[in-house]
């Protein structure tokens, strides 16, 4: 799989206006943050995340993440590429080479490994230029 180009993510209005409303509804103003880094470090925790039949990381690995996030997105009906906020986080994981996918599974890359030792205000300096990028 090739890796994404940053110009090819596009995010729609109603997203930022979701990300708006989360903002006011956490006490985190860094909740997306906490979200990359939960991603990332259960990625590395586990070696191996399983793909779905759409080559989403599996609905499994993001029910984990609802709980302490207190996302309630995931339903039966629903499946992972359905939801903005997770093929975002998906796409900048690719994007960034953070991770890297075969066939049947993702795992976390040395970049992925080094993004975690940086400083947070480092990491979210990065996550922050996908959602306003410097023109």
């Amino acid at each position: 799989m090739e890796p994404y180009l940053s110009d090819d993510i596009n995010l729609d209005a109603s997203f930022l206006l979701w990300l708006n409303k989360q903002t006011d509804y956490l006490e985190n103003e860094e909740w997306m943050l906490d979200a990359f880094l939960f991603a990332l470090r259960k990625i590395s925790r586990h070696n191996f995340i399983r793909l779905d039949k759409d080559f989403y990381l599996h609905r499994r690995f993001w029910k984990g993440m609802e709980f302490p996030f207190r996302y309630k997105l995931l339903t039966k009906r629903k499946k992972p590429g359905d939801f903005v906020l997770y093929h975002f986080i998906e796409t900048v994981l690719i994007t960034e080479e953070w991770i890297i996918k075969d066939s049947h599974y993702a795992s976390i890359t040395d970049k992925g490994e080094a993004f975690l030792c940086l400083p947070r205000k480092a990491q979210w300096n990065q996550i922050l230029g996908y959602i306003w990028p410097q023109q």
